[in-house]
């Protein structure tokens, strides 16, 4: 189909003649198209030339100029073509559009380390990976800290059984150069976080500047083999861990440890101070180790054959007044309950116990006879107060009197 140059265009118009619209030729090639000035076969007719009216393609028998032939010998229409190029042309072009975009995806995932592009979509990131437990996701958004010991998927997925994060929202993000503070609310467990984070531009992406809490390990703690959630940290002078709850405890089977601050846990990296208030007490192992040393000291306590057991038994404090006493005659019962003694861990030393109070003795002797009273058996029962120190550094465990 082929349009006018507008109105009063051709001949009877009075302008030039219409001429009809056809594709760009080359230069040396047949053409179906586009007329080329000075082509007087198919373009504007030369001086003094008759226009020749446009071919359509493709040229039928006879109509090639003098001289040229068609697509076979002697002219005539082209021989029927092969669709098998086109198809391999269009497969390879498929599979390079496949390569173009797997490529294009992978650069779009792993670019910048996973940073990500703007500071809100940074805090998002970071606080979904948290609840998702995939730690390295959060560390790819955040500034790294000096250590990653406890920075881990099974670690950060134990925390979010204890208290999830839920109900994330950005509320209000502040730009100032390659510096921005986002305000972010959540849920972390059933309590409600409303924190703002400090992030810092690198390049093209933006990253919090604190992901993990630091917590300084005082040498005056003095738990003994501390752990975080069943990892060693005690010769750790400073851990760092993702907020939320931490499950502390002693590889000492002998210790558990407390934190009296465990619902109060860190929601946010921001949290400084008062993270944690551990206190270190004695396991059912290690409160059932110091009453064996005990009673293996009240044991060989009641051996004695003295109403002063001391002048047998050195460092035993049980004894009766009895100044009639016949010698070597005393039986001692020794104490069975120990519900009532007080044990404390060592400040210094928590391998070393203190054990204080009162035990019931039961002690039976005779009497030595005399010229107007005869010998007799006599029982009688004495409270003694029991003061001394554990040490379960021993094997076994040894009580000794103060």
């Amino acid at each position: 189909m082929s349009y006018p140059h507008g109105p009063g265009s051709g001949p009877a118009g009075g302008g030039p003649e219409w001429q009809p619209y056809s594709e760009p030729t080359v230069a040396g090639q047949p053409h179906f198209g586009q007329p080329q000035p000075g082509n007087p076969q198919y373009g504007h007719p030369a001086p003094g030339e008759a226009y020749q009216p446009y071919q359509p393609y493709p040229p039928q028998p006879g109509q090639w100029p003098a001289g040229q032939s068609g697509f076979g010998p002697g002219g005539g229409p082209p021989p029927p073509r092969s669709r098998k190029p086109l198809i391999i042309g269009l497969v390879a072009g498929a599979a390079l559009l496949v390569v173009v975009l797997v490529v294009t995806l992978v650069v779009t995932l792993a670019g910048g380390g996973g940073a990500a592009s703007n500071p809100d979509a940074a805090v998002k990131t970071y606080l979904q990976a948290l609840s998702d437990g995939t730690a390295q996701k959060a560390l790819e958004v955040m500034k790294a800290p000096p250590s990653d010991l406890l920075l881990n998927d099974d670690i950060l997925k134990k925390q979010q059984e204890i208290a999830k994060i839920t109900d994330i929202k950005i509320v209000d993000t502040t730009k100032a150069g390659d510096m921005a503070t986002v305000q972010a609310t959540y849920k972390y467990g059933d309590r409600n976080a409303d924190e703002t984070f400090i992030l810092h531009k690198t390049g093209d992406s933006w990253r919090l500047d604190e992901g993990a809490v630091g917590l300084e390990l005082s040498p005056s703690m003095d738990i003994p083999e501390l752990t975080a959630f069943g990892v060693a940290v005690d010769k750790e002078a400073k851990i760092y861990y993702f907020p939320g709850p931490m499950e502390w405890g002693s590889a000492d089977k002998n210790f558990t440890v407390v934190d009296t601050k465990a619902k109060d846990f860190p929601m946010s990296a921001q949290a400084y101070f008062g993270v944690s208030q551990l206190t270190t007490e004695l396991s059912g192992t290690g409160r059932n180790a110091v009453q064996s040393a005990i009673t293996a000291y009240l044991d060989n306590c009641a051996l004695s054959k003295q109403a002063d057991a001391s002048a047998d038994k050195p460092g035993c404090g049980q004894n009766v007044y009895a100044y009639n006493a016949e010698p070597g005659s005393a039986t001692w019962t020794a104490p069975t309950d120990l519900s009532k003694l007080e044990y404390r861990i060592g400040y210094d030393n928590p391998e070393e116990v203190s054990v204080s109070g009162q035990l019931p003795w039961s002690v039976t002797y005779r009497t030595t006879a005399t010229s107007y009273r005869p010998a007799e058996n006599k029982t009688e029962q004495d409270n003694e107060f029991l003061y001394g120190k554990v040490d379960l550094s021993a094997d076994p465990p040894t009580f000794t009197s103060d």
